[in-house]
This record gives C-alpha cells, structure tokens and sequence, in this order.
C-alpha cells in the first residue's frame, strides 16, 4: 500500500511538473510575440500583410566562382586574351611574379609556387574567362583578367586593381613540386 502511494504520489507529481512545463512554454510564446493567442486565420492575415510590408535583405557570402571581383586597371597597349589563350600561355609554363615569387602552373590544374625560400601550393583553372587560383589554406580563389603586351602578361595578383607584370617560361625549370 505504500508503494502504490509513493508510484501514486509520482505519477500525480510528474503530471503536475509536465502541465507546469506545458503552461510555461504557452505563456513564454505568448510573451514572446507580445501579444494574446490568435485563431490560424488571424495569424494567417498578419503574416501576409507584414511580409509585403518588410522583407529582409539576403545575405550572401561568397562562394566558388562568386568571388567579389574589382576592375583591374591593365597598362595602355596591352590587350585582353582569351580563356582559351590563357591556358595555352599558362598551362605547363612557370610564372615569375612581382615580389620574387615563382610559381607553375601544372597541366593538371595543381599550381607549385616558391618564395622566400619557402614552397606553398595551391591550383588554378581559368573560370568565364578569368585567371583563377585558390592557394592551399585558402577559403576563395583570387580571379582576374589576363591582357598581354608582347611578351609580358598581365594580372591581378591577389585582388588588387593594378594587374602587376609577369613573364612565364615554358616547363618547371625549378623544378617546383
């Protein structure tokens, strides 16, 4: 008789403590909205006049091939070439860059770079007509243009509006890896 007290007083007890819970999640959302419990009709009607009244602005961040670009300012005289072009100039070709730095670019899309005496690594393609390289580590490739002037090739290193000169050699002759 006492267990059936005690499991008695339990269940009575559990049900008290669920119907506060419940009692508490309803006031706390009726708070929330700051406002009384309105029918689904009601809230129906609300809901479509305040969604033609405010919209919220998407938010966007960027993804591959949705890089932020900037117009990059190319030196007079030298002219745009192709996505077609670029890989002919680049592909299987080693890039000497401003600031020391020498990078290949591999035919299979792998980019092997040194500076500093330090090796990194990375990859490149060429994306809607555009020079694109993603360094390991990294979180978004940096894409620009390519326009020549004889010999030389231009682009913009890391995103900034000035494309810097480079000048490429056939094959790895450093042998980057």
């Amino acid at each position: 008789m006492i267990r059936t007290n005690a499991t008695g007083n339990r269940r009575s007890a559990r049900r008290i403590g669920v119907g506060l819970v419940v009692s508490l999640i309803v006031v706390a959302f009726a708070a929330w909205y700051g406002r009384t419990p309105q029918t689904g009709a009601q809230a129906m009607r609300e809901t479509q006049s305040a969604s033609s009244v405010v919209a919220a602005k998407p938010v966007s961040y960027p993804a591959p091939g949705k890089e932020p670009s900037i117009r990059t300012e190319f030196p007079a005289g030298a002219t745009p070439i192709s996505g077609a072009e670029i890989v002919a100039a680049l592909s299987d070709h080693t890039a000497l860059l401003p600031g020391g730095f020498v990078e290949y670019y591999a035919p299979d899309g792998k980019l092997h770079g040194l500076a500093e005496e330090k090796h990194y690594g990375g990859s490149w393609e060429v994306r809607n007509g555009t020079f694109c390289t993603l360094l390991e580590g990294g979180d978004a490739s940096v894409c620009s243009p390519v326009e020549r002037e004889g010999n030389t090739l231009y682009w913009s290193m890391d995103g900034e509006e000035e494309a810097s000169p480079v000048s490429t050699m056939p094959g790895n002759p450093r042998n980057l890896k």
